[in-house]
């Protein structure tokens, strides 16, 4: 089945502008890890940052040092681009164009699901991520665990 990339893009950004916060603090990290840790359906790796400060990091039995690498790759996408890795991995394609063709990419990054950016308000002050699930499930997991914890 072909996915509509501009479908999925808009639904991205909805889910990005429904999902923010209006603080977030350690604590907020821990719950949210927490949720992560306890609804993910197979060996996952979990890292919640606020401002390039580790707030929360989980690494289940069965992970390995890949899931940390996806973290790191998830991660700076979500940093440079302000927007989730699944945004960017829809975004690009919607165009006909993956990551090799954007030019600003100085950091090795990765469009796939599972970072997830953290805003107050319209700001992005961290990100999380999930590394261990195929790449729309990583997504799903977080946003799943934003919802309850926002709506």
């Amino acid at each position: 089945m072909e996915t509509d990339h501009k479908k999925r893009l808009a639904e991205l950004e909805a889910e990005e502008t429904l999902l923010t916060f209006g603080r977030f603090d350690f604590s907020e990290a821990w719950r949210i890890g927490g949720l992560l840790v306890d609804a993910a359906p197979a060996p996952v790796a979990i890292r919640i940052v606020l401002a390039d400060r580790v707030l929360f990091a989980a690494s289940l039995d069965g992970t390995s040092a890949d899931n940390e690498i996806w973290l790191d790759l998830k991660m700076r996408a979500v940093k440079q681009f302000g927007h989730s890795s699944l945004w960017l991995h829809h975004h690009l394609r919607a165009r006909g164009r993956t990551l090799a063709d954007v030019p600003s990419v100085l950091r090795p990054m990765a469009d796939h699901g599972g970072g997830f950016p953290i805003r107050i308000g319209a700001q992005v002050v961290g990100a999380i991520g999930v590394s261990g699930l195929p790449h729309e499930e990583d997504h799903r997991l977080i946003v799943q665990a934003l919802e309850k914890v926002l709506l």
